[in-house]
């Protein structure tokens, strides 16, 4: 077992091919999967499999195991490279500094002990690959949630479409709040409770920011980022609307906590 600092429950581990990060009451499984296969891989090999639209690879599982919620089912990600480096490197990391998956956990369950709703982190694993690693991320699913993105494709009453939207401003300013900056926030990786009076979770965290609640916003910086993501999937509002239309539908407080 590795000593470097991990989030409170869980623990960093080796495996065969590289090392993991676990909720330690999935540990044990953990290791004995890595022992045959990848995360990804044992993911691909479940009859039950789902894959989730809009999130690259990732699949949805039935839960082999209670996780830190005891969600019934898990979303099992592959990490791939975006930018310019794709073409070459498609899903391989540098090995420097802190992988991924382990930093992305931080991030998550920093973000969760700061009140932001998000699913809680199973497990993180890399694989070496000469002076490279891959890596996979297990998160809990919530269930009864849709994306941002589906819902506005679907609303054509603008009234809908705007509370939408609202509920994803209340999120933006809560991670603010949280002093954590989600990089790629976009409407993809809001998700939305069917019930109008629960607020908005949010996945995928790598890349995220974590500061001292307070010390530096970055609420401009995430509502621009999602006000491109509005616009580009082309749903009604973003039709109908601009920029500046859609920054106030963000902008809009309404009473949903």
């Amino acid at each position: 077992m590795a000593t470097s600092l991990v989030p409170k429950g869980y623990i960093r581990c080796q495996h065969t091919h590289g090392e993991f990060v676990s909720w330690e009451g999935a540990a044990d499984h953990i290791a004995s999967i890595l022992e045959k296969t990848t995360l990804y891989d044992w993911a691909n090999s479940q009859d039950d499999r789902v894959t989730l639209s809009g999130r690259g690879f990732v699949h949805s599982v039935r839960s082999p195991l209670p996780g830190p919620e005891a969600r019934s089912r898990w979303a099992i990600r592959h990490y791939l490279r975006g930018g310019r480096v794709t073409k070459h490197l498609r899903d391989l990391y540098i090995k420097i500094g802190k992988p991924r998956p382990f930093r992305e956990i931080t991030a998550i369950e920093t973000a969760r002990a700061r009140g932001i709703r998000t699913p809680a982190a199973v497990c993180g694993a890399t694989y070496s690959f000469g002076a490279f690693y891959r890596c996979d991320l297990i998160t809990e699913t919530i269930p009864g949630v849709r994306r941002l993105a589906d819902l506005l494709l679907e609303q054509n009453d603008l009234i809908q479409s705007i509370n939408s939207l609202a509920r994803a401003g209340n999120l933006i300013r809560s991670l603010d709040d949280a002093g954590v900056y989600h990089v790629d926030l976009n409407a993809n990786n809001i998700l939305l409770p069917q019930k109008l009076g629960e607020s908005a979770w949010v996945v995928d965290f790598d890349r995220a920011r974590v500061t001292a609640p307070g010390s530096t916003s970055f609420a401009n910086r995430m509502k621009h980022r999602l006000v491109r993501s509005v616009l580009k999937i082309r749903a009604p509002i973003g039709r109908e609307y601009g920029k500046i239309e859609v920054l106030k539908a963000l902008s809009v407080k309404n009473g949903h906590k």
